[in-house]
């Protein structure tokens, strides 16, 4: 039972890692077709309490480049059946087509996570994020397609995602999202976004659940995002 309930947490994980890795932005899961501010890092960070363990996650990027976002991040898992273990993850991000006031825009992003017990066994993700922009940037869609393959189950998965971000008022942006794979159930997820200090500081918070309910995996998040400002010369 103990091995059962370790590789459900471990499917689990790594579900919702195919989309952590290449962040949207919190709290989304769903990836979106942008990078990061030109020369300038980011901090993300956030707790996931999840039914029987809890989740920590720091994830610090930079885009030097212009259009290449670089990160790398540990996250933290507890839970009382199935112990502790600490995650790596690796991830890369670029821009096919940059997103547009009323337009659209399409990413192609990498990554790796691994659990610092075992450091050669690494999941891979790649992922196709596509973003339309509408109403003068008030309402977002945002859909991925990607592939996920799992070192603990040996298994290959298609991975896929459709979400939305609605803006309410300057400082509140609503968020909406259903995503999964071709093997698991999927899950939904909703959220806040608000801006606590400019473009500076976002705090965000998100409720979701697997959309068959014959199982409860509900979670609640809530997170931290620092950005700086310029820090390279362009």
């Amino acid at each position: 039972m103990l091995f059962l309930n370790l590789k459900k947490s471990i499917v689990f994980v790594s579900t919702c890692l195919a989309f952590i890795s290449s962040y949207a932005g919190r709290p989304m899961v769903v990836d979106d077709a942008s990078l990061v501010p030109a020369h300038t890092c980011q901090l993300d960070s956030w707790m996931q309490n999840n039914p029987n363990d809890k989740e920590y996650w720091v994830i610090p990027s930079c885009n030097i480049g212009g259009n290449f976002e670089f990160g790398i991040g540990m996250g933290r898992h507890f839970s009382d059946d199935t112990g502790n273990a600490t995650y790596t993850t690796v991830q890369g991000k670029t821009l096919l087509k940059p997103l547009e006031t009323n337009n659209w825009g399409i990413g192609f992003s990498f990554s790796t996570q691994m659990s610092n017990n075992h450091t050669s066994e690494k999941d891979w993700t790649v992922n196709v994020p596509l973003s339309i922009s509408m109403l003068d940037d008030h309402f977002l869609v945002h859909t991925n397609v990607g592939w996920l393959k799992e070192h603990t189950t040996h298994r290959e998965q298609t991975t896929w995602g459709v979400g939305t971000e609605t803006f309410i008022t300057k400082p509140l942006t609503f968020t909406a999202e259903i995503y999964g794979n071709d093997r698991d159930d999927s899950f939904y997820q909703t959220g806040i976004k608000y801006m606590l200090y400019k473009d500076n500081v976002q705090f965000n918070a998100s409720y979701g659940n697997r959309l068959n309910k014959t199982k409860d995996d509900s979670f609640f998040s809530v997170g931290l995002i620092f950005v700086t400002n310029p820090l390279f010369s362009k």
